[in-house]
């Protein structure tokens, strides 16, 4: 019985065993190739590569840079309105619709005018009123003032008293005051008639301005009023950007100066527009003012909210260190460039400024003649050998003047 226990126990321990060599084997495996690549001369830092690459090269030039300032910022309408009535009411007709170009003066919306009518009935009626009663003031008026010149003939004859002449002479002016009261109130009618006229007239609501409606925010029924916009008219010729330059920027920028104006949702056009306002201020935490500029739009291709890109030509130039754009490569946010020592390959950080055309101005790193990879240097890794081919330059050329 103990035998056969015993040889159970073997066939179950033996595959735990080969399970345990197999991963033991492995791990050595992965040890030893991972001592032979840090003992390989080209994963050492600053070491050579393995590798060769053919590259060609550029050398570091001077030139002329012309001094721009590059601005972006979102399309706008130069103008935008909510039109909404100056009375409430109900609306019956909506004669526009989301998309439809209208003129100043076109009408929009008709809301109902029923009490306005009625108010406008009754004014009508108060003025008949106020009319009829001027008349018959008028005529006691008339009817007072011969009276008193009758009398006082008598009293100049002495055949009436005086102090019966003063009491017409009350009744008088009693009259003419209820005259100038009936006149008065009648005015009064008037006034009450035209204010109605007016807002019966508001009921017909029409378009401040010459442009697109950009949306309709009611319908035929829905109440409208001060508060409650029925359109949204925008004005898109010109278009506006609202762009923000630094303190450095913007005391450099006239109004009135040219600007090339590009758009990411219309590739390969080029638009040109002016600085139009200049902020007098700029914001306290940043230190930025906001450049507004306006482009043309007369044949409808910008849209609202479009991203543009806005370069502005100061209208200067200046003498500058200038590098083959195709040198330039990065290590994430870090600009830099391959030089080439004893045919090796080594990354040297720089400080870029401007670009124009293919040449990028370098601020720090690199000086005047140096040779520096170009064509290829994107595929290259710190200490690889390169080999230089054709079109290409080496370290005795002499550097190359820029009259861009």
């Amino acid at each position: 019985m103990s035998r056969k226990i015993s040889a159970k126990h073997l066939l179950l321990i033996l595959p735990l065993l080969a399970l345990a060599a197999l991963i033991g084997y492995k791990v050595f495996q992965a040890v030893k190739a991972k001592s032979e690549m840090q003992q390989s001369p080209s994963s050492r830092p600053g070491g050579g590569g393995a590798r060769t690459q053919n590259v060609q090269t550029g050398v570091v030039s001077t030139g002329t840079v012309s001094e721009k300032i590059a601005l972006t910022g979102s399309l706008q309408a130069k103008e935008s309105v909510d039109v909404m009535p100056r009375v409430q009411g109900r609306i019956l007709n909506i004669n526009v619709d989301t998309g439809q170009a209208v003129a100043k003066g076109a009408l929009i919306a008709v809301l109902e005018d029923d009490e306005i009518n009625q108010q406008i009935e009754r004014a009508k009626a108060a003025i008949a009123v106020a009319d009829a009663s001027a008349a018959q003031r008028e005529a006691e008026v008339q009817n007072a003032k011969a009276e008193l010149d009758r009398k006082r003939k008598l009293v100049e004859e002495g055949v009436l008293s005086r102090f019966e002449l003063d009491g017409l002479e009350t009744r008088y002016r009693v009259t003419q005051s209820q005259l100038e009261l009936a006149r008065a109130q009648r005015r009064q009618s008037e006034a009450e008639h035209r204010e109605l006229v007016i807002r019966q007239g508001q009921t017909r609501v029409v378009s401040p301005i010459t442009g697109i409606i950009a949306n309709r925010q009611l319908d035929v029924g829905a109440m409208a009023g001060p508060s409650a916009p029925i359109v949204t008219i925008v004005s898109v010729n010109p278009m506006v950007i609202q762009a923000r330059a630094s303190e450095q920027e913007i005391a450099r920028i006239r109004r009135g100066a040219s600007v090339k104006v590009t758009v990411d949702g219309l590739p390969g056009q080029q638009f040109t527009g002016r600085v139009m306002r200049i902020a007098p201020l700029l914001d306290a935490q940043t230190r930025n003012g906001l450049i507004e500029i306006e482009i043309p739009n007369r044949n409808g291709a910008l849209k609202g909210e479009m991203f543009a890109r806005a370069e502005l030509d100061l209208g200067s130039q200046r003498e500058t260190t200038l590098l083959p754009r195709d040198a330039l490569v990065y290590r994430g946010d870090q600009p830099g460039v391959y030089t080439i020592e004893s045919d090796t390959a080594r990354f040297r950080e720089v400080e870029t400024g401007l670009t124009q055309q293919d040449k990028v101005e370098v601020l720090n790193g690199l000086k005047l003649g140096e040779v520096v990879v170009t064509r290829g240097s994107n595929l290259l890794k710190d200490g690889d050998k390169v080999k230089i081919i054709g079109g290409g330059s080496n370290s005795s050329q002499q550097p190359k003047q820029n009259t861009e």
